[in-house]
């Protein structure tokens, strides 16, 4: 049972109700369900493992997630112009994570027009932007390939209704 307070905001386990599998990132098992902890007007996320012991009973463990959303991280990114959001405000990411990188390229852009960006971290960031670009038509191809899933899925959802 778990903790007075705290709410399943759905799984990806056994128990849970999402599909797939997500894994933990405190200890890289799979995660049994997701649960928020409302103190206050804050909420604090835990993934939840579930363990049945050799007995036969049924025990959980829970590793702290992080809250749903912080920006108290702006203030060591200032010179990126960059808010960083809790782990797990958005499930999906992309808008969150479109968002960063819209953000980044501006900065990026105000740096090299004010010329306040030193020489070695133009030359990293370089590096790590060509790497993206490359990634770029990755995504792109893996988008395709999704979508064609995604509309055979509803097609054969529709055949069923």
């Amino acid at each position: 049972m778990a903790p007075r307070g705290v709410v399943g905001v759905g799984g990806s386990g056994n128990g849970g109700s999402g599909q797939g599998v997500f894994v933990c990132p405190r200890c890289g098992r799979p995660v049994w369900n997701i649960e928020a902890k409302h103190i206050g007007n804050k909420t604090y996320y835990y993934a939840v493992h579930r363990e049945v012991l050799p007995d036969g009973k049924v025990k959980f463990i829970y590793h702290y997630l992080g809250p749903k959303t912080y920006t108290y991280v702006k203030k060591t990114h200032d010179n990126y112009n960059l808010d960083f959001y809790g782990a797990i405000e958005d499930l999906e990411g992309a808008s969150r994570a479109t968002e960063y990188l819209e953000r980044l390229a501006i900065s990026i852009r105000q740096q090299i027009e004010a010329s306040t960006l030193p020489s070695k971290k133009a030359l990293e960031l370089a590096s790590v932007i060509e790497r993206l670009a490359r990634l770029a038509g990755e995504l792109r191809q893996y988008a395709e390939i999704k979508a064609k899933a995604e509309a055979e899925e509803a097609k054969e959802r529709s055949k069923g209704d």
